[in-house]
């Protein structure tokens, strides 16, 4: 992969689309999953430490490797040691990725308080020194995703503009202070400000909960991410100009004011991949705590949801889920073309 790969990306499309790296979520199943009904995007994976990967064998074979459909994936990690990005970058760069992303915008207040994520915010010495040794150290590119302050107090122009000096490749901004952690609204106008004075793409995130509210508000951004807005729903990613997913052609009958409503048909067929992906890269208790977490929301806005709900939030086995995905296509086997997003399963 070579340093120029966004700027080469950017002669493709119009605007880059990402998934947001999301703890406890974008790991490779998550990834396919989205990727599966979208195949346009960009997925950034979980972070994971740069010290973790350097000292354990165990924990880069477990998060590393990956499908063909999540190409071209970008690793984030974050750590505060230079030497140790670098390393790690060695390691990464056996995977066949397209990318390496540096998580400076975490608000976790364990992470902040070890010196990660939004802490290199105000310790901006330090933040250079990362991307400057990262870039030397790897032939693939180099990003940053942080946010547009700390506290409100922090220059954006001046931070970035050091970051892309120092060999960043493309910065993603996410538009509240790390203070703010999620709460509040998310403020772009330092956002489009600082594509004014930088070169590298500028990517904005924050409060974006679908393609056609992202085409929105990227204005003269060279991109926008979903991270809380793919929860349940990799449609998110659609818009009517998409013509296939990677399972076939998009039925734009199935838009609604720009956003997309899959049928009942599609979500539980998305349902049963996501499970079964699941289930192939993790054991089985494991697996079984965390597919409940997303079974349970792909059946937002779905009628008698409490009774499925408690199934779900119980499940052992993919059997388990299984039985219940089967029992609601054979409750609504005459309906599975409805869409529950708008309401028509509520009418039956």
């Amino acid at each position: 992969m070579h340093k120029d790969f966004w700027q080469q990306q950017l002669k493709k499309h119009k605007k880059l689309c990402f998934l947001a790296p999301m703890d406890g979520y974008g790991d490779s199943p998550y990834r396919q999953t989205m990727k599966r009904v979208a195949p346009h995007i960009y997925c950034i994976s979980e972070f994971y430490s740069a010290d973790g990967l350097v000292h354990s064998k165990f924990l880069g074979d477990s998060v590393l490797p990956h499908q063909d459909i999540e190409k071209p994936l970008i690793i984030q990690i974050f750590w505060k040691h230079p030497e140790n990005f670098a390393k790690a970058a060695k390691i990464i760069e056996r995977y066949n990725v397209a990318g390496i992303d540096i998580n400076m915008g975490c608000p976790a207040k364990k992470v902040v308080r070890s010196g990660h994520g939004s802490s290199l915010l105000i310790n901006e010495d330090l933040a250079f020194e990362i991307v400057d040794t990262l870039n030397k150290a790897t032939k693939l590119p180099i990003s940053v995703k942080t946010r547009r302050s700390f506290d409100g107090n922090q220059n954006l122009v001046k931070f970035a503009k050091w970051l892309e000096n120092a060999g960043a490749k493309l910065i993603t901004i996410h538009g509240r202070t790390a203070k703010q952690a999620y709460t509040g609204s998310a403020d772009f106008t330092d956002i489009y400000e600082l594509k004014k004075h930088l070169s590298i793409p500028v990517i904005c995130n924050g409060d974006i909960m679908n393609y056609d509210q992202g085409m929105q508000r990227v204005q003269d951004l060279d991109g926008f991410m979903i991270g809380r807005g793919s929860f349940w729903n990799p449609w998110c990613f659609l818009s009517e100009t998409h013509e296939s997913t990677h399972d076939g052609m998009i039925d734009t009958a199935n838009f609604h004011n720009g956003i997309y409503h899959p049928p009942l048909r599609d979500i539980l067929d998305t349902m049963l991949f996501h499970a079964r992906e699941l289930v192939n890269v993790k054991w089985e208790r494991k697996w079984s705590l965390e597919i409940r977490k997303h079974l349970v929301q792909y059946l937002k806005n779905f009628p008698g949801v409490k009774e499925y709900r408690r199934e779900l939030v119980t499940v052992e086995s993919i059997d388990d889920s299984i039985r219940v995905i089967e029992a609601i296509r054979a409750k609504y086997k005459t309906h599975l073309d409805k869409k529950p997003g708008l309401g028509e399963l509520d009418k039956l």
